[in-house]
C-alpha cells in the first residue's frame, strides 16, 4: 500500500484550454521562475539529524523560498485491518505521525530564521527513487541533501559516504545542481551540467512579447488582440522546452553509456581475475595431488620396510631362542658327563683296592683344568692376568673384543699370550702315566664337551 501526501506545494496547472491559448502562458512562467528560485532539502526520519544540513542552506544558498522534503519508506500490508497486521497498523501510523512533527519542527527552524519554507511528504519503498520522482515532478533545480549523517563526519572527509547520496549525485537530472554538506560544512557539489540558459530566454522573450501585446491592447480594443501573436509566442515556449528535455534525455544516455562502459570493463577485468584464480587453483590442485602421491609412496615403503623389520627381527628371536636352547641342552650334558666321569673315577678307586696310594697319587690336579672351559688343556698359554687358559678359548675370548680378564674382570695390559711350556709337559706326562681307562674317559669328556664355550 502507498500513500502520497503533498502540503503547500503549487503545481502549475494546464496551459491550454480547448486548443486555445491565452495569459494564462505568462503565469506559468513566473511559476517555473519561483520554482527555479526555490531550495529543496532533504531530511531523514531521525528527528532533527538533517538540522545542519537546513541551516547550511538557509546561510550560504542564498535562496529566498526553501522545501523540506522527505521520503517515507511505508509498511507493506497484504491484508488491512486484519487482526493479523493491526500491530503492523499502529507502528505504521506512529513513524508517519513522528515523521510529520519532525518536519513541523524543520519549518519552526526556518520561521526562526525569518525565511519562507513550505514541506513535502511523500511515500516510496525506495527513498533515492522518492527523491528521483520529486525531482522530476517539481522541476527541481536547486538541492540540498547530506553527504552523510553528522555522527560520521571527519576533517578528513573529501568525499560523499552516504549511499543515498552517491546514487543521487550520479542518476540526478543534470540540470539539477545539487550541494552535499555534513555537519554544517560542504563536502561536495555537483554543478548543473546544462543550464536553463535558453529556457529562460524563451521566458523572457515571452515577457517581452506579452508587455508588446499588453501596450497594443491599450490602443486598440481588446476583440481585435492578435492571438496568433500568443499562439506563436506559446509555441516557441514548448520547443524550448522540448528541446531542454531532449539535451536531458541525451544527457541520461550519456550517463547510462558511460555506466555501461565502466560496468562492462569491471566485469572483463572480473573475469580476467576468475580465470587467473582458477588456473591458480588448478595448479596448486595438481601440486597438492603430486605432494599426496609421495606421501603415499613413502607411506607404503616405510610400511614395507617395517613389516620386513619385523620379520627380520622374528626370525633372528627365533634362532636366538634355539641357540639359547642348544645352549643350555650342551651345558646340561656337559654337567652330566662330569658326574659320570666322578663316578668312573670312584668306581675305579675301588676296584684297585691295593693301588690305592698310587691312584691317589694319579689324581687329576686342578690347575691342570682351563678356568674357562674346565676341561684338560692341551696347549696351555699364559695371559697379561697372570693365568694360564686353552689357548683356544682365550683366542675366543679375546677375539670376540673383551679387553678384561676372565678371571678377575679387570682391564688387559695387553693381548699378547705366552706358551706355558712345562705346564704342558706336565699334563702329558700324567697323561701318560694315568691308566688306560681314565685317559680313554678323558678323551671322551674333551671330544663330547668340545664347541661348548
Amino acid at each position: 500500500m502507498k500513500l502520497e501526501i503533498q502540503e503547500n506545494v503549487k503545481m502549475a496547472g494546464s496551459t491550454r484550454d480547448g486548443g486555445r491559448y491565452d495569459g494564462e502562458s505568462m503565469e506559468i512562467s513566473k511559476r517555473e521562475t519561483v520554482m527555479d528560485e526555490k531550495i529543496y532539502v532533504a531530511v531523514t526520519k531521525r528527528d532533527l539529524e538533517c538540522k545542519s544540513s537546513l541551516v547550511w542552506a538557509i546561510q550560504n544558498t542564498g535562496g529566498r523560498e526553501f522545501c523540506i522534503v522527505y521520503v517515507h519508506q511505508p509498511i507493506h500490508i497484504s491484508v488491512p485491518g486484519a487482526r493479523f497486521h493491526e500491530q503492523k497498523l499502529r507502528r505504521y501510523r506512529k513513524k508517519k505521525n513522528r515523521a510529520l512533527n519532525n518536519l513541523d519542527k524543520y519549518l519552526h527552524i526556518c520561521r526562526q530564521m525569518q525565511v519562507r519554507a513550505e514541506k513535502i511528504y511523500i511515500e516510496m519503498d525506495s527513498i533515492e527513487e522518492g527523491i528521483l520522482q520529486l525531482i522530476s515532478q517539481h522541476g527541481i533545480k536547486k538541492l540540498v541533501m547530506g553527504a552523510a549523517a553528522d555522527r560520521h563526519y571527519s576533517m578528513k572527509m573529501r568525499d560523499l559516504k552516504s549511499k543515498k547520496a552517491i546514487y543521487i549525485r550520479r542518476e540526478a537530472p543534470d540540470t539539477c545542481h545539487i550541494w552535499f554538506p555534513c555537519n554544517g560544512y560542504l563536502i561536495f557539489t555537483r554543478e548543473a551540467r546544462i543550464r536553463e540558459i535558453l529556457y529562460l530566454e524563451g521566458t523572457s522573450s515571452s515577457s517581452l512579447s506579452q508587455s508588446k501585446i499588453t501596450k497594443r491592447a491599450e490602443s486598440f480594443p481588446s476583440s481585435s488582440m492578435p492571438k496568433d501573436d500568443v499562439r506563436i509566442q506559446v509555441a516557441l515556449i514548448e520547443a524550448e522546452r522540448a528541446k531542454r528535455e531532449t539535451l536531458i534525455e541525451a544527457s541520461k544516455r550519456e550517463e547510462a553509456e558511460k555506466s555501461a562502459i565502466d560496468a562492462i570493463k569491471r566485469a572483463k577485468e572480473l573475469e580476467n581475475n576468475y580465470h587467473s584464480e582458477l588456473k591458480r587453483r588448478k595448479a596448486t590442485k595438481k601440486a597438492l595431488k603430486k605432494e599426496r602421491e609421495e606421501l603415499e609412496k613413502i607411506r607404503s615403503e616405510s610400511e614395507t620396510r617395517i613389516a620386513e623389520s619385523n620379520m627380520v627381527n622374528r626370525e633372528l628371536q627365533g634362532k636366538n631362542r634355539l641357540i639359547m636352547e642348544e645352549l643350555i641342552r650342551l651345558r646340561a650334558e656337559h654337567e652330566e658327563l662330569k658326574r659320570k666321569l666322578s663316578k668312573v673315577s670312584k668306581l675305579k678307586i675301588k676296584s684297585e683296592g691295593e693301588e690305592v696310594s698310587p691312584s691317589k697319587d694319579l689324581e687329576l690336579p686342578q690347575y691342570f683344568l682351563c678356568p674357562i672351559t674346565q676341561d684338560v688343556m692341551e696347549d696351555p698359554q699364559v695371559a697379561a692376568d697372570g693365568f694360564t687358559y686353552e689357548g683356544e678359548a682365550i683366542r675366543d675370548w679375546l677375539d670376540r673384543g673383551h679387553q678384561t680378564s676372565p678371571m678377575t674382570n679387570k682391564r688387559l695390559p695387553h693381548t699378547s699370550l705366552v706358551p706355558n711350556l712345562s705346564l704342558r709337559s706336565a699334563i702329558q706326562e700324567w697323561l701318560q702315566e694315568a691308566p688306560e681307562s681314565l685317559n680313554q674317559i678323558f678323551c671322551l669328556l674333551k671330544i663330547e664337551s668340545k664347541g661348548v664355550p
